[in-house]
């Protein structure tokens, strides 16, 4: 299933169980977005400056990471600016939060230079510390299902880390490299990770999502029609629905692999082989 919402670089879907709603940010809209699967109906709510993730707590409330810093959104009211780190020649990309409810978000070099992006963790008081550093693009973030691993792209080098985490510190630990994606079609973007340990991985310009044990070994492939998948997550009733975020831009619609570009995929994930 595809909803056509338009979107010229849709990124960090979040499903929303108690409004059945998919939270997704456009990040050239500029907008933050909540798709309704049930009416295909999308209410995009533009921001002022481009969007690299948002952290929602339900439909009214959410951390927004924009290219100026962070942001608080409540529904009906004009943004807040929060506690940010040092934005100069950075910007914000992917973020998450993590089982405790802290939101973690990676900055990047506005310039591209490699190794100027750091993480942060977003604590519950609204404290931003930074955790490590020296990526190129970080990227999609998930935890394992026991709370005790933390996974994260570096885009560029096409790497998935995975660090010791502690949850109810909220610390990570002992970076390895879990995956190289060198035998992939694309490059890693966002992931999400199942209920079983397992970890999908979107593949940009990869057209498909790269599934993965807990080890690291890819063990499926799960094609899209479409060139830009971009990040992927678990929702719908009995969150056993993939959906897909994807993006048009820099790409021409005449172009076979653009397809469904723009828009929101879902996927129904009953069984995998």
């Amino acid at each position: 299933m595809a909803w056509p919402v338009g979107a010229a670089l849709a990124e960090c879907p979040v499903w929303i169980p108690q409004a059945r709603l998919l939270a997704w940010v456009d990040i050239l809209g500029p907008s933050y977005n909540f798709l309704d699967p049930a009416t295909g109906i999308n209410r995009a709510i533009p921001v002022h400056a481009k969007i690299g993730s948002a952290a929602p707590r339900g439909a009214g409330e959410a951390i927004l990471a924009l290219e100026d810093g962070l942001w608080l959104f409540r529904l009906g009211r004009p943004l807040e600016p929060l506690p940010s780190p040092d934005m100069t020649n950075v910007h914000f990309n992917d973020g998450k939060r993590d089982p405790a409810g802290r939101f973690w978000v990676g900055t990047r070099a506005t310039d591209g230079s490699p190794g100027g992006g750091t993480l942060y963790r977003v604590d519950q008081e609204r404290r931003v510390t930074p955790m490590d550093t020296g990526f190129d693009v970080p990227n999609g973030m998930g935890w394992s299902p026991d709370g005790r691993s933390f996974y994260l792209v570096d885009t560029v080098p096409r790497l998935l880390y995975r660090y010791d985490f502690d949850l109810a510190g909220g610390v990570i630990s002992n970076r390895t490299i879990l995956h190289r994606f060198e035998d992939t079609a694309g490059k890693p973007d966002g992931l999400t990770v199942g209920s079983d340990g397992y970890i999908w991985c979107a593949m940009w310009d990869g057209s498909g999502i790269a599934r993965l044990a807990p080890d690291g070994t890819q063990v499926g492939w799960l094609p899209t029609p479409c060139q830009r998948p971009t990040s992927c997550t678990f929702g719908g009733g009995d969150l056993s629905t993939l959906f897909v975020t994807t993006a048009a831009h820099g790409l021409d619609p005449a172009d076979p692999r653009f397809r469904e570009g723009g828009s929101i995929l879902a996927f129904r994930i009953d069984r995998v082989t």
